[in-house]
Formats: structure tokens, C-alpha cells, sequence
């Protein structure tokens, strides 16, 4: 008896053995740890859209499989945001639901490269990129985002053997933004070299100061090389519902959609219809409250890493702060460990994100700080 040989592509999840030491840590303190390291949206859905999933869950087809497309009201709802949020024309068989944008960052190297194939990673990056790479066979080829030629760093890393390319803005861990002419050479370089670029915009609602997110779909010929990712869990805080989409390239959908025939049943009815409601009938009153917590938090939870003696620039996108540790900290998980023990806090080690990670905490903003003082 055996498990996959594939588990030893990989070591165990960092945040999986991070969660032990926090468990310690509790225990011989007897306090409960703060932790920083969660990028789970937690502010609570609006109260008009939880009554709407009530009344969907009611529905008298809601206990039955959905199939494996959108249904036409959440397909059509996704066109007319597309529309009037990027000025973007999306047709209904560019559109498939995915149950949470995660869905789609775990199956796309299924459906786009064969064993052996490279895929393009930012680093640092979301962990996910390059876990599902090393799951299918696949070999994940890291550039360096946080360069100021990155664009140069990740056209030099392409090779016959590219399948696609992860980009991913507003950033997670960074909170980098990307600019339209940043778009639009991401778009160039894929066209030149034929690859897909595949656009994980799951905060693009969550921005601060007057900052817009852009879709990669609104530079001018992007459906022939490139897919975005959309999430609910950020738009809409509702992140354990597992809802999102996959819009653009009509051939990387298809394929998208045959993996998925063999791995799920299709988004549930009554959580289409949600995101087809939220989506058509959004509050936005709740979401400037939204923002406004955020911003709140990410302003309060600066200060207090100003006095821990890390440095940084406040994110205009994503829900995280990152933050460069002081010279003297040995690397970043010596110096969350530390901290950890010292004041019962913990800060996500940018190492977890990439190698270029090393020097750098990053700290999440999906925190309540009514305790703050307590602890900073």
C-alpha cells in the first residue's frame, strides 16, 4: 500500500505547519494568538443578499444538480458587469462558473499543460500557482514581480516548453497594481511568443485611495491569448460560499469546462442565482462600508508595523499589507516565529510566497483591531 509519488514534488503546505507553532504557542501562553496571517474576507455579506440566497435556497429546483455551464440568468449577469464595470463585450460561451476562483487556479494546468510543461509563476506569488503546477506534472518557472522590469524578467522565462502565464494584480502577497500599459505588454508578449496569460483579478473591488482595477480583457485583442479569474469572496464577502469565473478565450473555457466535467457537478442553483442577483443588484452602500473597514484596518494595523521597525508602501489593492522586515531579523519565518513567541502575533513569512519572499511579512487587514492595543 502507497500513496502518490507525486506527494514528493512538494513539501507540506507552509501554512499547515505554521498553524502547529500558533497551536503551541496558545498553549503555553494560555492566550489566543492574533493572527495576521489569514486572507479570509471577513467583514459580513450584505443583508439584502443573504435574504435573496434564502429565498434561492426555497427554490423548488434548488436541490438538483445545476449542470455544467452557467445558467442563463448568472451567464447574462456576468455580461452585463463585464460591460458596464470594464466596457468589456463578453458572449455567454466565454463565461463558466467555478466554485471560487481557487477552482480555476487548480484546474487550468490540467487543462492547459502536459507533464513536463513549464508555467510561468510570479514570485512572490499566491502559494496555489505553483502547488497545482506540481500536482499535474508540470514545472512551475518563477519571475521576479517585484523587479522594476519584471515584464522583461517574465519574457526572458518563456521557452518552447511555456504553456501559460500567471499574472495576478492587485497582487497577492504585494499589493502591486497593474497600469494599462502594463496590460497591454503582458498581452504583446504572449501574442509574440503564443502563449496563454491567464489574469487572476479577484481584487479587483477591493482597492483603496481612488485606485480603479483594470481587466486584462480591455486591451484590444486580450481574448486571443488571455483568461481572467473573477471571485465573489473578495466583491462580496462571500468566500465560503466557493463562487467565481473564469471569462475570455472561448478555447481555454472549453477546456476549462471539459476538466471540470470529471471533477464537480457545476456551482450549485441557488448560488448562481446569488451571484447572478449580486452581480445585477449590487449594494453599493455596503460595499463603501466595506472599504471604509478596510481601509480603517490597513491604516491601523501600518502603524503599528512602523513600530516594529518594518517598512512599507500602504496597498492600493488586495487585502494585504507587506512589509520589509528589519536588517537584523534573521530571515522571515525566524522573524514571524519570533514574534509569535514574544507577543503572541503572527505574520504570514514572505518566504511562504516565493523565494523572493525572504525579507518580507505579509500582514492581512482581514482582522478584527479592536484589541490591537493588547498585542501592538
Amino acid at each position: 500500500m502507497k500513496t502518490a509519488r507525486r506527494l514528493e514534488q512538494f513539501p507540506e503546505y507552509v501554512f499547515s505547519r505554521l498553524n502547529r507553532e500558533i497551536e503551541k504557542v496558545e498553549k503555553e501562553s494560555g492566550r489566543k494568538v492574533k493572527n495576521f496571517g489569514i486572507g479570509s474576507p471577513d467583514v459580513p455579506p450584505s443583508e439584502v443578499y443573504l435574504a435573496k440566497l434564502n429565498e434561492f435556497i426555497h427554490d423548488k429546483d434548488a436541490h438538483l444538480y445545476p449542470g455544467y455551464k452557467g445558467i442563463p440568468e448568472f451567464n447574462a449577469a456576468v455580461v452585463s458587469w463585464y460591460k458596464s464595470r470594464f466596457a468589456v463585450d463578453i458572449a455567454a460561451d466565454e463565461i463558466l462558473p467555478l466554485l471560487g476562483a481557487k477552482d480555476g487556479v487548480a484546474h487550468l494546468p490540467l487543462a492547459l499543460a502536459d507533464e513536463g510543461d513549464e508555467i510561468l509563476v510570479p514570485d512572490p506569488g499566491y502559494p496555489g500557482f505553483a502547488g497545482a503546477a506540481f500536482l499535474m506534472g508540470a514545472k512551475p518557472v518563477f519571475y521576479d514581480v517585484m523587479a522594476r522590469s519584471y515584464l522583461a524578467n517574465l519574457e526572458e522565462k518563456i521557452t518552447d516548453k511555456t504553456a501559460f502565464i500567471w499574472v495576478n494584480f492587485p497582487s497577492n502577497p504585494t499589493g502591486d497594481v497593474a497600469t494599462m500599459k502594463d496590460l497591454e505588454e503582458i498581452v504583446a508578449i504572449a501574442k509574440k511568443h503564443g502563449v496563454y496569460v491567464v489574469y487572476d483579478n479577484a481584487y479587483s473591488e477591493i482597492t483603496f485611495d481612488g485606485y480603479v482595477a483594470p481587466s486584462i480583457l480591455e486591451i484590444k485583442g486580450a481574448k486571443d491569448v488571455a483568461v481572467e479569474l473573477g471571485s465573489f469572496s473578495k466583491t462580496f464577502s462571500f468566500a465560503g460560499y466557493r463562487m467565481g469565473w473564469i471569462v475570455g478565450n472561448k478555447d481555454v473555457v472549453v477546456a476549462l469546462a471539459k476538466v471540470k466535467s470529471q471533477t464537480d457537478s457545476g456551482m450549485s442553483l441557488p448560488l448562481q442565482r446569488l451571484g447572478a442577483f449580486a452581480l445585477t443588484n449590487q449594494d453599493m452602500e455596503w460595499h463603501a462600508k466595506m472599504i471604509a473597514t478596510y481601509t480603517e484596518r490597513r491604516d491601523v494595523i501600518a502603524g503599528k508595523l512602523e513600530k516594529l521597525g518594518l517598512t512599507f508602501e500602504k496597498p492600493r489593492g488586495s487585502l494585504y499589507l507587506w512589509a520589509k522586515i528589519p536588517d537584523s531579523a534573521k530571515d522571515s519565518e525566524s522573524y514571524v516565529l519570533e514574534l509569535l513567541k514574544e507577543k503572541q502575533v503572527f505574520f504570514a513569512p514572505g518566504s511562504a510566497f516565493g523565494k523572493n519572499g525572504d525579507r518580507y511579512v505579509r500582514v492581512s487587514i482581514c482582522v478584527d483591531i479592536d484589541d490591537i492595543d493588547k498585542y501592538l
